[in-house]
């Protein structure tokens, strides 16, 4: 299941001392043509183009 669009999310992993922690929002979805898994597309705050993303990877932002 994929988040919704217009979601602000976080990587799920914790992020190392010292480095930035990324905001994003989920923009739109797509389909792996490989493995056919639904994937959320998301543009991270000061990037041009959005980048997909499983759900396992994201941590939706409260």
């Amino acid at each position: 299941m994929s988040l919704e669009k217009r979601t602000l999310v976080t990587p799920a992993k914790p992020v190392p001392a010292g480095k930035l922690h990324l905001f994003g929002q989920v923009v739109n979805h797509a389909t792996d043509p490989i493995t056919g898994a639904e994937l959320n597309m998301v543009r991270w705050d000061g990037a041009l183009k959005a980048l997909p993303y499983r759900d396992d990877e994201l941590a939706i932002v409260d």
